[in-house]
């Protein structure tokens, strides 16, 4: 009899064990289910309907709903008014930031070159300017066969960007139209070309392209020490609005570093038919276009430490940068 009570209290535990191994089963494929991706949101209006593309494992992101950024009447914000609060886990330890901006010299496939030295005779090619990159890093050149002009290029953030704004003068129709700034030649050579979305598809040259959203927020994230969201919803990466900013350019701005070597410059951009921001803004093209109308931008201000990625209409002239290779 004891026997008996023995195996029957074994069936027992083993039923109420089997229950209890199922559950946690189940609650851990859940688990594992919704932390394997992540949803970039397009927060709805009367303009705009909801979209999400997957992105594995990474934060949530969210594009602005507004399609004019600022106005020419709102005064910039001032950075003493941040509520953000730095994340440990996005802070980077002084040996991440070194190899970072190192990267250039010690790949075997990275640039060679000094910010000084070049491998073309700018008298022979159209050499953009110099003025703004980082004197201390290692760049590579681009040769652009269409127009003759050389760029700086940099290895960041696992690819190789243009260190430069594109100067390459697009043929204009009625989506595809491109500017120098104030309608200038002389601010081309100094700031690049500004196009609307459908030109910036045809500026990088062969065996490069536009910057995808992911891309960019792949850079944007590498150097940035705290994400904090606003009151739009758009992700404001701290410190990276001034570790890719260049030293120059900028009218009254914070003390940027310019460390990696990126050189962003405020270009300024065309809306409505209006130039406006030069010294102040610089808002740069991705490929991601969600929306008939409007695409994905990538945003730098002279009064903030970060940098935001929202939505604007398509028919604005803003910058542009490439980057080597297919599209991932």
């Amino acid at each position: 009899m004891k026997n008996i009570w023995i195996y029957a209290l074994v069936i027992f535990f083993m039923f109420i064990g089997g229950g209890c191994s199922d559950d946690v089963a189940t609650a851990h494929e859940e688990s594992s289910s919704s932390e394997s991706s992540a949803i970039i949101i397009l927060t709805s209006s009367s303009e705009f309907f909801p979209i999400s593309f997957s992105r594995p494992t990474k934060t949530v992101f969210y594009f602005s709903n507004k399609v004019e950024i600022r106005s020419s009447s709102s005064a910039p914000k001032s950075s003493s008014s941040s509520k953000v609060r730095y994340s440990s886990s996005k802070q980077k330890s002084s040996s991440s930031v070194a190899s970072s901006s190192s990267i250039a010299s010690s790949s075997s496939i990275g640039p060679r070159s000094s910010a000084d030295l070049r491998f073309y005779d700018c008298e022979q090619y159209d050499c953009v300017t110099t003025e703004y990159l980082n004197p201390t890093i290692s760049y590579g050149e681009l040769l652009d066969k269409r127009d003759n002009q050389v760029y700086r290029t940099i290895v960041i953030s696992n690819h190789v960007w243009t260190a430069q704004n594109m100067n390459f003068e697009t043929e204009d129709d009625s989506l595809a139209k491109s500017w120098c700034y104030d309608n200038k030649p002389e601010n081309c050579k100094k700031y690049g070309r500004l196009y609307t979305w459908n030109a910036a598809q045809k500026v990088c040259p062969e065996g490069w392209h536009l910057p995808t959203v992911d891309e960019w927020f792949e850079l944007i994230d590498d150097h940035t020490c705290g994400i904090e969201e606003d009151e739009d919803y758009l992700d404001m990466y701290h410190c990276a609005g001034t570790s890719l900013k260049s030293l120059q350019s900028w009218e009254d701005a914070l003390p940027n570093t310019n460390e990696h070597g990126f050189s962003v410059i405020a270009a300024g951009i065309i809306a409505s038919n209006e130039f406006k921001y030069i010294g102040k803004v610089s808002d740069l093209w991705t490929s991601t276009a969600p929306y008939e109308k409007y695409a994905g931008i990538v945003t730098f201000d002279r009064t903030e430490d970060f940098v935001t990625i929202a939505l604007t209409d398509k028919s604005y002239g803003l910058s542009v940068r490439c980057v080597k290779g297919k599209v991932e």
